[in-house]
């Protein structure tokens, strides 16, 4: 009877701190890729839209987080990226698509207060990416491999149980490499840098 009293209470204990957010949004990230620099400036660009060190692409999220206590969390994050080139070249133009696929397990330290919650945190995941690169013909490639992230986050009421979201980020990411057109072998490893804005949800 005993042990059947100690793991209702504990089940009762873990869920007096338990609680489910879902989360989404879209931002903005500047990566730096020696690789994907090199060969766009060195075959595609032109003297206008020469690479620099870092460049800009587009990010969707979704996360689900669930805490295990006060003070700290788990999230799985779903991260779509997309960044895409084009360039006048030769007789055609040159275009350059990648979608970039990064799920994230993430672990969190989490400060709340009434009306806000704060989260830093850090994790790893899968990175894939898909490579679609059109001249004179289509031709694509993808690549997998693994990443790391470390995350801020700040959550403030809106209404009910909804929030707003601001978050930062730091990213290594090392999906691999591809054989692009001309059989050059090129890899994505970078390090980027985010800001995200979205919406979660509590229940």
């Amino acid at each position: 009877m005993k042990k059947y009293l100690l793991v209702i209470s504990l089940f009762i204990y873990a869920n007096t701190f338990a609680q489910f957010d879902v989360s989404a949004g879209m931002g903005l990230a500047f990566f730096n890729s020696d690789d994907l620099e090199h060969y766009l400036n060195s075959n595609f660009a032109n003297s206008t839209n020469q690479l620099g060190a870092f460049n800009s692409s587009a990010d969707f999220f979704m996360e689900l987080g669930y805490e295990l206590n006060e003070n700290y969390q788990v999230g799985f994050e779903y991260n779509f990226n997309l960044y895409s080139f084009n360039s006048s070249f030769g007789v055609g133009i040159y275009d350059l698509s990648l979608s970039h696929h990064k799920p994230s397990i993430i672990g969190y330290y989490i400060i709340k207060g009434i009306g806000y919650k704060l989260k830093v945190g850090a994790g790893a995941g899968l990175r894939i990416i898909q490579a679609e690169e059109k001249l004179l013909g289509v031709s694509n490639y993808s690549t997998n491999g693994l990443g790391v992230i470390v995350k801020a986050q700040g959550d403030t009421k809106l209404s009910g149980n909804l929030y707003a979201l601001i978050a930062g980020e730091l990213r290594y990411d090392l999906p691999g490499e591809i054989q692009t057109l001309g059989e050059k072998t090129i890899g994505f490893n970078s390090i980027g840098v985010g800001v995200k804005l979205g919406t979660v949800y509590y229940f």
